[in-house]
């Protein structure tokens, strides 16, 4: 077995992101006993995943501490009512007697309650928006990685492998990625969009065209409020091309016009999408 084919093929991502199949967990793990390298690109990608979620921490917004201090409060007066009327029999004379609730008092025991709730409520406060922040990190990061190996299963050699700064562009939490599917006349087309949205500037990934006539380009448009705007033209190679920058479009599109592109679409459209 090739173990280098079998590492680029997309399933170790999917074994620890958690979307293999039964089949596949169970072929993974025998791999990674089996070939040190396979066991060696499984702890890369957790690193990977790790760092990215870390690296894309946020500070727990205000508003969540209040949202869980009155939870926690609501809590505490819930569990002081429940204790009323509560009965307790003295093991002695088998009556029934009036329970005595022993409460701490002074400031020592205050501080103690404080220090107590404070130290819960930012355990609480931590855990909840990190594990919010993870869950939003690994989906994004899950997104990011399918459309990758999506990509990567459609090229045929090494060659057209992404190179690790494509891969980070699409990973980023300010980049949309936009998939263009083939129309009518090239209906097996399709253009991989990066477009950050810091800058408004359009990246085209890989685009899977037929090569253009002697003379001609492809050049993509911006679909905004009815309106087709120049975003750029570009050849058919394999690197990432940064293009223009365009307003938030409604709809992407390419066309094929001459060398050097035209002030409007002149021909029908190849691959369009948003």
């Amino acid at each position: 077995m090739d173990i280098n084919s079998y590492i680029a093929s997309g399933i170790l991502e999917s074994y620890v992101l958690g979307s293999a199949t039964p089949e596949e967990i169970a072929e993974v793990e025998q791999m990674a006993v089996k070939y040190p390298e396979v066991k060696a690109e499984l702890r890369a990608i957790e690193d990977a995943l790790e760092s990215y979620a870390f690296d894309h921490a946020e500070i727990p917004p205000t508003h969540l501490k209040n949202q869980i201090w009155n939870t926690l409060v609501a809590d505490t007066v819930h569990i002081d009512a429940a204790t009323q009327g509560t009965k307790v029999i003295d093991f002695n004379s088998g009556e029934e007697v009036e329970p005595v609730f022993t409460k701490p008092s002074g400031f020592f025991s205050s501080y103690i309650r404080i220090a107590a709730s404070l130290a819960l409520l930012g355990s609480v406060l931590a855990n909840v928006y990190v594990l919010t922040r993870w869950n939003e990190s690994k989906q994004n990061l899950t997104a990011a990685i399918n459309e990758n190996i999506n990509l990567q299963k459609e090229v045929k050699n090494n060659e057209g492998m992404m190179k690790p700064s494509e891969v980070n562009l699409l990973m980023s939490p300010a980049v949309k990625t936009f998939k263009l599917m083939g129309q009518k006349v090239s209906p097996n087309s399709t253009v991989m969009l990066a477009l950050d949205m810091r800058t408004n500037t359009v990246y085209l990934v890989r685009p899977n065209l037929p090569a253009p006539p002697a003379g001609m380009q492809y050049q993509l448009w911006a679909i905004v409020g009815g309106k087709a705007l120049d975003a750029g033209v570009f050849d058919i190679i394999n690197n990432t091309q940064q293009l223009k920058k365009v307003p938030i479009p409604n709809a992407f599109a390419v066309t094929l016009e001459k060398k050097g592109g035209s002030a409007v679409p002149t021909s029908d459209i190849f691959v369009q999408g948003l």
